[in-house]
């Protein structure tokens, strides 16, 4: 048996309880990419790059004279630290991941198979907020409480690691001193200028992204904070979405930081009290083991190496500079006299005749490790002597002086 329907009004006809409401349309979908992550109250995001991430080295000794309840305090102490490590590493790798820039040396860094680890011991032992150790490919970090600074660190020495990896672009004994420190202002030059261009790309924007994506200007206020003269340099060719993804910025920052006398002070030492160190271990050794601290690099060479997100930014806005020149390859009169001495007393033939450039700045070691950040590469000291560790830090004697 049928049962009959009841008759449905037509779809444009009125309901008996009022006027129709005003058609609108629905809203198309916003095509945004990488950018699905939501952010309540802050805008949409990426997902954050997946990284190689092996915990905390703990590596204090248990106090034979603490009782079992300081022990169990102490414990839960490490513990705590443990989870917070592992949970702002995990804040910071989303920070860095809403960057062009820090995507690309996170994901060029995990792919050549570097570990990110937490040892504060190591980086106590240095003053350092991180350290990059291409030896065993590793990413060392200091327990760290903000994730916006800890995402500037993880980026910078993320550079470092690419530099070492793909390009070959770290000094080393091969390298007469003078051309070692050379390139030591290199890397560090470029690894700041990216880490600037990280801190801009996360409170400007990506241009590449929707209207509605997530922004951060923690990172950007802390470089203003720490390193303004580069960071104010990157800003001063920030005239338009273009001049953030064309490499302009990252090469003003380069440029500005030749300026900073600290920075070059530190890194003079650094290296020329490396290589002091090591040389010793060299001299009178085997003879495939005496060929170091001879070798010279072309200008040109350096420049093709130096890259942002796989271009040489410095052939395209710095065309005519050259690392041969004094801004960029000259030493300090104090350390000037120090390459002297290690001609003197560990190579043959007759020294160089040195640029010079700049004042020294005595107390830049205590300021770059002490206040600033320090955030350079370290090399181990069980490196293979054919390619070592590029620099020890200085370190305070028992006096409380710095070496």
């Amino acid at each position: 048996m049928s049962v009959s329907q009841p008759e449905q009004p037509p779809r444009d006809s009125k309901p008996a309880s009022g006027p129709v409401p005003p058609l609108v349309p629905p809203t198309p979908p916003v095509d945004r990419g990488d950018w699905t992550v939501n952010v309540p109250g802050k805008g949409y995001a990426r997902p954050a790059v997946d990284v190689d991430y092996a915990g905390t080295i703990i590596t204090e000794r248990p106090d034979p004279f603490a009782t079992a309840a300081q022990k169990a305090r102490r414990q839960k102490q490490i513990d705590a630290d443990v989870i917070r490590n592992a949970k702002v590493l995990e804040e910071a790798v989303f920070i860095l991941s809403q960057s062009p820039t820090g995507r690309d040396v996170l994901e060029q860094m995990t792919k050549e198979g570097y570990k990110i680890v937490f040892d504060d011991r190591r980086t106590g032992d240095r003053g350092a907020g991180g350290l990059c150790d291409p030896t065993d490919k590793l990413i060392i970090l200091r327990g760290h409480d903000n994730p916006e600074y800890l995402a500037l660190l993880l980026g910078h020495e993320s550079v470092h690691a690419v530099q070492n990896t793909r390009h070959d672009l770290f000094p080393s004994t091969r390298h007469k001193p003078e051309v070692g420190i050379k390139l030591s202002f290199a890397i560090e030059a470029d690894a700041y200028a990216q880490q600037s261009q990280i801190a801009l790309e996360l409170a400007y924007g990506d241009p590449d992204g929707p209207e509605d994506q997530l922004r951060l200007d923690g990172p950007l206020l802390q470089m203003r904070e720490r390193f303004p003269d580069i960071i104010r340099a990157a800003e001063r060719v920030l005239l338009n979405d273009k001049a953030l993804q064309n490499g302009s910025t990252v090469a003003a920052a380069f440029e500005a930081f030749y300026d900073n006398f600290y920075l070059r002070t530190f890194y003079e030492d650094a290296h020329i009290e490396w290589a002091d160190t090591y040389a010793p271990k060299l001299k009178g050794s085997f003879p495939w083991l005496q060929r170091h601290f001879g070798k010279d690099v072309d200008s040109q060479w350096i420049k093709d190496r130096i890259q942002h997100r796989g271009k040489s930014y410095l052939n395209n806005h710095l065309p005519h500079m050259t690392f041969d020149d004094a801004r960029h390859s000259g030493l300090t009169d104090v350390t000037g006299k120090k390459v002297m001495k290690f001609y003197k007393n560990h190579m043959k033939g007759e020294p160089p005749a040195l640029k010079r450039f700049g004042v020294h700045m005595q107390d830049a070691a205590e300021l770059v490790l002490g206040i600033t950040a320090s955030i350079h590469a370290f090399f181990t000291t069980t490196d293979d002597p054919t390619k070592p560790t590029l620099r020890v830090p200085p370190k305070r004697n028992k006096f409380g002086i710095w070496d």
